[in-house]
């Protein structure tokens, strides 16, 4: 009878998710035969893209169970369409986690009625690298400096509410450049198609993404840049300005700061909230093996990308961090966005 009982107590145990060797085999087992889903908030043939699929060739190795992998583009309001899907639609076991412009963190705290999520409640899983970003001319347009951005017009392709449009937004607010935004091309991959035809004459963008994507164009000279959106210089742009090194006023400074500390998680990936402590803590592991795995860092020296890790923790502090920034800060950064979003009405 006694066996009988403890049988019974056991399978119960069991069944409610109890804890030991036995559950930490359920990750290996919920992940075996599974396929990962890593979904790009952006359209094929960008930078972001690119990383993508080079990283699901090798993450699988090592999750736990070496479940499949697929990337998905979910292209849309410069990724603003995927942030919003894996807040409240995506599946949240552990199966799909994405990454879309690194901007759009910020945008539920500038007033933006389409951000309809909370950054810090994501499930970082990492980044595959931070981002020094420029906006550069065509080599052929009148604009060769970003002192001479200052005093003529130089007009910049751009996407949705992504680095391709918001960047130049902002320093248009706070430094007084006159860039002139054309927005409504689906990816990156577009505006070089646009610089090609002579529809535009510059692009805001990370500079790996352009080493990637038109290292032949960064090669040859085919694209000027004006200044470094970093807070610290690239050696590969020695001579470019740095953005905080033009601004003329400390709140300016502060200002570029928030709006720009997104660029230190570049390239980051993230799951839908409540994905299991278990399975997160798989993912976020598996990647920061990919990003150590000599295969992985072969194929990434290959597509030209530029590979400088953060943890999905680290990326939750600095979610943290910048969710923690000055009122005053973000009212002004907010002011500026909403100048773009309506038309300068």
């Amino acid at each position: 009878m006694w066996s009988r009982i403890g049988a019974a107590v056991l399978f119960l145990w069991l069944a409610l998710g109890g804890s030991g060797p036995a559950a930490a085999q359920d990750v290996e087992s919920f992940f075996r035969g599974k396929q990962l889903e890593i979904l790009v908030g952006n359209a094929a043939g960008g930078g972001y893209d690119l990383y993508s699929r080079v990283l699901a060739r090798h993450i699988g190795r090592h999750v736990p169970g070496n479940p499949g992998v697929v990337v998905k583009n979910v292209p849309g309001a410069g990724g603003l369409k995927l942030a919003n899907d894996l807040y409240a639609t995506t599946p949240k076991d552990g199966t799909s986690f994405g990454i879309f412009d690194r901007g759009v963190v910020i945008e539920p705290l500038l007033d933006n009625s389409g951000a309809r999520f909370d950054a810090t409640k994501f499930s970082a899983i990492g980044s595959i690298g931070k981002q020094v970003a420029t906006c550069a001319a065509w080599y052929q347009a009148p604009v060769k400096t970003i002192q001479q951005a200052l005093e003529q017009e130089l007009v910049i392709g751009g996407t949705g509410p992504s680095a391709t449009t918001t960047y130049p937004t902002l320093l248009n607010a706070v430094i007084k450049t006159k860039f002139k935004i054309v927005s409504g091309y689906e990816g990156s991959g577009d505006i070089m198609l646009a610089l090609e035809r002579g529809e535009v004459q510059g692009v805001c963008l990370s500079w790996p993404t352009l080493k990637s994507i038109k290292g032949d164009w960064v090669r040859d000279k085919k694209l000027v840049p004006l200044v470094q959106i970093s807070l610290v210089s690239d050696p590969e742009l020695a001579g470019v300005p740095l953005v905080q090194d033009i601004a003329k006023s400390d709140a300016a400074r502060d200002m570029l700061q928030f709006f720009f500390a997104p660029n230190e998680f570049g390239r980051p990936y993230f799951a839908p909230p409540g994905v299991p402590a278990d399975r997160l803590a798989a993912l976020r592991r598996g990647f920061d093996a990919t990003m150590k795995d000599p295969a992985f860092l072969a194929d990434a020296e290959k597509s030209r990308m530029d590979v400088d890790p953060m943890t999905g923790e680290a990326m939750q502090a600095l979610l943290q961090r910048i969710y923690a920034a000055p009122p005053a800060v973000i009212k002004g950064v907010a002011d500026a966005m909403a100048v773009f979003r309506t038309g300068g009405k």
